[in-house]
């Protein structure tokens, strides 16, 4: 009986560790998780600091649709139906992040950048952001 006691002691002790190591391994995943996506999200980073991933997210789905079909034109036609506040705004963020990339001969702002620049929606595509 002796024997029997110590067996069920053993046994549950066993699997209380057990527990612990899996509890801990699944954390330490998820820290790893984190910090992956974290370095993703820096090396995503437009030269004005912010995620193009957020930033297009962010954007009325009518300037989406834009990106989405690298529609210079429609981007142009869209832009000058919205209030120029909120236009300057947005492009300004689309900017910052690199999803537009303004052509320095064609003007020096969001509204000349409509004019030129890379197609939109380039770089968000480069930095794995489709589907996301």
């Amino acid at each position: 009986t002796a024997d029997q006691h110590y067996l069920e002691g053993f046994t549950e002790e066993l699997e209380a560790f057990k527990e612990r190591v899996r509890g801990r391994a699944k954390a330490r995943l998820e820290k790893a998780l984190r910090e992956y996506e974290e370095e993703e999200r820096q090396k995503r980073l437009g030269p004005g600091g912010l995620d193009p991933v957020d930033v297009y997210e962010s954007l009325p789905p009518e300037l989406q649709k834009c990106f989405d079909v690298k529609d210079v034109q429609m981007l142009q036609d869209t832009i000058s139906k919205m209030d120029p506040t909120e236009a300057k705004y947005h492009m300004q963020r689309c900017i910052d992040s690199g999803l537009w990339v303004p052509n320095a001969k064609s003007g020096d702002g969001p509204e000349a950048g409509a004019g030129g620049g890379a197609a939109p929606g380039d770089r968000r595509r480069e930095n794995g952001a489709e589907g996301e």
